[in-house]
Formats: C-alpha cells, sequence, structure tokens
C-alpha cells in the first residue's frame, strides 16, 4: 500500500506544480504613435484587428494620449499583443453643439433633434477594409512605431449614441 501511495504521489504532484495555462497566445507589449497631419492625436481610438494568425482572432485597442502615444491592450489595459499582422483602424470624434437634457441614446426616433458630430479622423480610417493601415508586431514591437493619418474633419448627423461617429 505504501509503494501505491508513493507511485501515486509521484505522478499527482508534478501535475499540481505545472498548470495547464490560461490558453492565451504569448504578448508583446507595444506603444506606438498617431498623428493627423504630422500633429499627435490626443484621445483617439486606436483598433488592431488580427490577419492570418493560426488560432487567434481577438481584436486589441488602445487610447491615445495628449502627445498621441498609445499602449496597446488584449485582455487587459495595456498587457499587449501577439506577435503578426493587424489591419489598423483609428477613430476620433466629438459633439458639435450641446446634448439636449431630455436626449435619449435608447431610442434614437424618440428623440425630437439629431445630434451633429465632427469626425475628427476621416471615416475611411474607422473601417478595417477602408483604412489602408497595417502593422506588424514583433518580439521588439510595432512596426510601423508612428501611425501617420492625412485629412481634414467630416461632420456628420444623427446616431444613437452621442459617441457614435
Amino acid at each position: 500500500m505504501l509503494i501505491t501511495l508513493r507511485r501515486l504521489s509521484c505522478l499527482v504532484l508534478p501535475m499540481l506544480f505545472c498548470g495547464c495555462g490560461d490558453g492565451r497566445p504569448s504578448m508583446v507589449p507595444v506603444t506606438g504613435t498617431v498623428t493627423l497631419n504630422g500633429e499627435p492625436l490626443a484621445g483617439a481610438q486606436v483598433g488592431f484587428e488580427p490577419q492570418d494568425i493560426e488560432g487567434y482572432a481577438r481584436p486589441s485597442s488602445a487610447t491615445t494620449d495628449e502627445s498621441g502615444t498609445f499602449m496597446v491592450g488584449t485582455f487587459g489595459a495595456s498587457d499587449g499583443i501577439p506577435e503578426g499582422t493587424y489591419r489598423v483602424t483609428v477613430q476620433k470624434s466629438e459633439i458639435v453643439g450641446k446634448i439636449p437634457d431630455d436626449y435619449n441614446s435608447e431610442e434614437p426616433a424618440a428623440n425630437s433633434k439629431p445630434l451633429r458630430t465632427k469626425l475628427i479622423v476621416p471615416s475611411m480610417y474607422g473601417d478595417p477594409e477602408s483604412s489602408g493601415l497595417t502593422a506588424t508586431v514583433t518580439s521588439d514591437g510595432l512596426l510601423p512605431e508612428t501611425i501617420e493619418l492625412e485629412g481634414d474633419p467630416e461632420f456628420q448627423t444623427g446616431g444613437a449614441n452621442p459617441n457614435d461617429p
């Protein structure tokens, strides 16, 4: 009986220390910068859509700070992203004028007055199909390190949510 317990403990104890892992791919800390017309772009949402990364399809995102710099997060705020190629999107918009006190974001049709939105970043950059932006993540980080955008603001009227472009 003692020999059987020893054999069993030799099999079970190593499994306790191995762990099963969390199933997540290895992450690379990624920082970068976004510019619009050569100037740092603060407060923009940057999205990363994986392309041809085997077994991985989770998008990642970041928000630029006052200097246009961002740190990408996938499972947490700035935990990085796996190595590979990504289609990139960039969005930033703001409400033009004042949001009415009675504005209803749950039922936009119930609003008597639509919202007017200014797209700081041209709308083409907000769609992975039309942005034309790609980035590669290597063990060294993001290539290119700076995402350079060009264009003028656009205006839209409508939208169910004052934060939607």
